[in-house]
């Protein structure tokens, strides 16, 4: 992992946390969060819960993912510390860009455009002219930085336009699919 950014929605709000694994597989990390640096050590016990050493304290956390697992742009977790449960959404940048580009600017209204967040290669078509899809269907599945992500329909509607290919390479921006 190295060093990755996520964004983390904590009651509506947008925050920067990083994180460091200094390009080792031990548990420890370096997480910057609100410009405050912390050192963890973090190990998952076998009853899922992990035990993490932040700054020299002992916590015990436990995570339930809220998402389905095949929803890879839902980041919604709940984590329970020290008896208090929170509930936020955490997304890497890439998968951040990703949902928001699906979801930014439409307007149910008319004809609805699904375009590549970001560069990539189209890996798989999963619609057809004249398909009917549903909000929330996969229509195509772009591979950005080793990643496979599907992109969905935007709304209930009827497939007017497939100008993606499998195999074919595309930038930020190239429309893919038209629904209307």
């Amino acid at each position: 992992m190295a060093k990755m950014t996520f964004i983390a929605n904590v009651e509506d709000e947008e925050k920067e946390v990083i994180v460091d694994d200094h390009g080792q597989d031990d548990g420890c990390y370096t997480i910057e969060y609100e410009g405050t640096t912390y050192e963890m050590d973090a190990q998952e016990l076998p009853s899922h819960i992990l035990h993490a050493l932040i700054n020299d304290r002992s916590y015990d956390v436990d995570l339930e993912w809220q998402a389905p697992e095949t929803d890879t742009l839902d980041g919604r977790v709940a984590v329970r510390v020290l008896g208090r449960v929170s509930r936020l959404e955490i997304l890497d940048e890439r998968r951040k860009k990703m949902k928001d580009a699906q979801v930014s600017g439409f307007d149910m209204a008319g004809m609805q455009n699904v375009k590549s967040p970001m560069p990539g290669k189209v890996i798989r078509v999963m619609v057809k002219e004249g398909d009917e899809v549903t909000e929330g269907q996969g229509v195509v599945v772009v591979e950005a930085m080793k990643m496979e992500n599907e992109l969905k329909a935007p709304k209930d509607g009827v497939v007017s336009e497939v100008l993606a290919t499998e195999g074919q390479t595309v930038d930020s921006g190239t429309l893919l699919v038209a629904i209307e």
